[in-house]
């Protein structure tokens, strides 16, 4: 399960369910698999073609424009808290949080 801290606030997020603060949050399955896969890769920019194939799974990515309408959909969900996904200007997308998590919040090795 991947959790998080941002801007003081816990998000919790599985396969099957997100939570802020404890508070099921509606979600679609690759809004939560977009979400894990930020929560786990925190400050790091991650391109769109990587978020393709780890996230959706396709080996090739060609033109597409799922990742950004997944991420806008994620951004609105999370209401403030979506601003923390920035874009990254020719790159893709970046979950911004401070370098201070909590223990429980898994780090990408």
């Amino acid at each position: 399960m991947a959790k998080f801290y941002l801007e003081g606030v816990l998000i919790s997020c599985t396969e099957q369910q997100l939570t802020v603060n404890g508070q099921p949050l509606s979600s679609s399955s690759m809004e939560r698999k977009l979400l894990r896969f930020f929560l786990t890769h925190p400050n790091t920019a991650l391109s769109r073609e990587l978020l393709l194939r780890e996230v959706w799974g396709y080996e090739t990515a060609g033109v597409t424009r799922t990742v950004d309408t997944h991420v806008k959909s994620l951004r609105a969900r999370l209401g403030n808290l979506g601003k923390q996904i920035s874009t990254v200007r020719g790159v893709g997308y970046r979950l911004d949080s401070p370098e201070d998590q909590p223990e429980c919040c898994p780090r990408a090795s």
